[in-house]
């Protein structure tokens, strides 16, 4: 993903990077997201980024202030395609309960596919990055939420789940179940734990994997 001319995708990047060309400004993100899922941030060298990327360390400062733009900047990319696949769950036709499988789906095909990003969000969780974790949180997690909330809030309203559930509370917790799963196929360690509670076997067939978790999610919400 290429940041558009838009106000919102130009609060870490300066207006020079939008006049490179399009190779250019992938080269650059793409060899900072390897360095930064590779490393984390701590220990990432925005000196390195720019060699590895070919090109001089004042070409990267005109294109962003400081390292921890350049990494917003990196999560920033992560959030469009949070946001893409969520639009996708929120327009598609079924239950809550659909929706949750197709979430499930959508978020072991995102962990495949940018299994780099899912990585800098992990160490973004556990790194001691404090000064940045609670405005990521705030912005990511609040997305996520919104959705959840107005789905159950959805099913609540024409009697899909039980009336006495906390919506909050139940948000929370399938968030976990989805998040979770999402890690385990993107961190080798969450992947090795998935396989010790669930089985190897689980981890290669991902519609199983889903229809067990929804089952759960809906004996939870349904008493069915």
């Amino acid at each position: 993903m290429i940041f558009s001319n838009n106000e919102k995708d130009m609060r870490y990047h300066k207006p020079t990077f939008e006049k490179i060309s399009r190779d250019k400004q992938e080269r650059i993100l793409n060899t900072a997201i390897e360095e930064f899922s590779a490393n984390g941030y701590n220990a990432t060298s925005i000196n390195v980024i720019a060699k590895k990327a070919g090109i001089s360390i004042g070409s990267m400062y005109s294109y962003f202030d400081s390292k921890e733009n350049l990494f917003m900047a990196i999560l920033d990319i992560g959030y469009h395609y949070l946001e893409e696949a969520l639009n996708e769950v929120v327009k598609m036709e079924g239950d809550l309960f659909d929706r949750i499988r197709r979430m499930l789906i959508i978020s072991i095909e995102y962990s495949r596919k940018y299994q780099q990003i899912n990585q800098i969000y992990i160490d973004v969780a556990t790194e001691g990055l404090s000064h940045m974790s609670s405005s990521i949180s705030l912005k990511m997690e609040s997305l996520t939420a919104e959705v959840y909330h107005n789905f159950l809030q959805q099913a609540l309203e024409s009697g899909e789940i039980r009336s006495d559930i906390d919506i909050r509370t139940v948000s929370f917790c399938m968030d976990n179940l989805v998040m979770m799963t999402q890690f385990s196929f993107a961190s080798a360690y969450y992947n090795q734990r998935m396989k010790i509670y669930a089985g190897a076997e689980n981890m290669d067939n991902i519609e199983k994997l889903a229809d067990e978790i929804v089952n759960f999610i809906r004996k939870g919400l349904t008493g069915n």
